[in-house]
């Protein structure tokens, strides 16, 4: 335990999940959206915009002083601190700004609720050019997909008032399928019966897309993930699906890369011989140009979309079935369940050698019987929230406030599959048998 606390000590200091500087740009942006708060409340009840100075002494934004340039401040922030001369402020409405502006940065369940505003606000919801902007600027985890392996699937908001889905159980697709990889709102599924066929849907829309069968054998070792990174030049959307498939008449893995871009199947020439690569312990993830299965022999094999290439990292020693791979902050982590004495801890590890980064108390004041048994970490979403299952309930723990919130009831009669989930509008694209 003392060496777990000294390495926790070392990294307060340079905390992957408690970052404490404020990046430029977000200070940056931040004053430009005081300003932009400012002609808001200062809107009259015609509900268009008053001309007044913004630069008022004293002025005041929802009880806070409102920051006036100065000497000190860069060109960059200076610039955000003045309005644009050529827009014409009494003209612009309230509902034009909520519209154009806000909309895109709520979820998509929120955002359907808005259809019926007027119809004006109809056509722009359901228009392409606001589904790419949703998809662009909405990227938080909203739920996840879970399913019991013989079960259809079905979904757990977070925030059910805000996050849903219209058919949890997928029943829009035309057969019965698993989810096996989830990526920025879409899900890679497969098909239970025939040919296993493959499906890239989004469960929001209902658009589904049917891939073409692949080239290579995928047998029931394939292990796959879905890379799908919005992009904001791109109007359609654009994602790959990766399966690392094993050869049948030798210890091997070659990578097999469906592309949305060409609807089309092509094999890489990379070839992995490497023996911790050998079996592969389920499905993977994408992240920032790279994919990431576990293995089990307690390592990771990662995958460089770009180049082609492959590489393996050693997972810690004490990993097991209970510890999980999963993104903090744009950045591969294993979190790993650890019990001392009557206390749970998470230990995080990251950067490429997986060393220890920090050590995560699970308070029992908080959590109180429900640790009482075994614990598995399932994910950490939206940088601040760790979701673990326990003997009886799937939980969502709160890093920084402590808090704990119940996510759904745990079955206990097998193992279930999680997938973070992100409630968005994105295009799959024009369907293609």
């Amino acid at each position: 335990m003392a060496d777990l606390e000294d390495c926790q000590m070392e990294e307060i200091d340079d905390d992957p999940i408690l970052p404490d500087e404020l990046d430029l740009f977000e200070e940056s942006l931040r004053l430009y959206m005081v300003y932009s708060l400012e002609l808001i409340i200062g809107c009259n009840g015609g509900g268009k915009y008053k001309k007044r100075p913004l630069n008022t002494p004293g002025s005041s934004i929802l009880g806070f002083q409102a920051i006036h340039p100065s000497p000190g401040l860069t060109r960059v922030q200076k610039g955000c601190a003045k309005f644009p001369g050529h827009i014409k402020q009494e003209e612009i409405k309230i509902e034009d700004v909520v519209r154009q502006h806000a909309l895109c940065f709520l979820p998509a369940k929120s955002v359907c609720r808005f259809k019926t505003v007027s119809k004006e606000w109809l056509k722009w919801i359901d228009s392409p050019f606001f589904a790419h902007k949703q998809t662009n600027h909405f990227k938080h985890v909203s739920g996840l997909f879970c399913q019991f392996p013989g079960e259809s699937p079905s979904f757990i908001s977070f925030n059910p008032v805000a996050c849903g889905v219209s058919s949890p159980t997928l029943r829009f697709l035309p057969e019965p399928i698993d989810v096996r990889t989830s990526c920025n709102g879409l899900l890679g599924c497969q098909s239970r019966l025939g040919d296993n066929a493959y499906y890239i849907c989004n469960p929001v829309t209902e658009e589904w897309r049917m891939v073409p069968k692949p080239t290579l054998y995928h047998g029931s070792g394939t292990a796959i993930a879905l890379a799908f990174e919005p992009d904001a030049l791109q109007f359609e959307a654009q994602y790959e699906l990766i399966c690392a498939v094993t050869l049948q008449d030798r210890a091997a893995l070659l990578f097999e890369i469906y592309s949305s871009r060409t609807n089309s199947w092509r094999v890489c020439t990379a070839l992995c011989l490497e023996q911790d690569a050998l079996p592969l312990n389920g499905d993977g993830f994408y992240i920032r140009g790279f994919v990431y299965w576990e293995t089990q022999s307690g390592a990771v094999l990662g995958f460089d979309l770009k180049e082609e290439e492959y590489g393996i990292l050693s997972l810690p020693p004490t990993s097991n079935p209970t510890g999980a791979l999963t993104e903090l902050r744009g950045e591969l982590c294993y979190l790993l369940p650890r019990k001392d004495d009557d206390e749970w801890f998470i230990e995080v590890y990251g950067n490429m050698d997986m060393s220890l980064r920090r050590v995560i108390p699970l308070h029992s004041e908080v959590l109180g019987h429900l640790v009482d048994g075994q614990c598995r970490a399932l994910a950490f979403v939206n940088d601040d929230t760790m979701i673990i299952a326990t003997e009886t309930d799937v939980i969502a723990y709160q890093v920084r406030a402590r808090t704990m919130e119940w996510v759904i009831d745990a079955r206990t009669d097998g193992f279930v599959k999680y997938l973070p989930y992100v409630n968005s509008l994105a295009s799959v694209g024009p369907f293609r048998a």
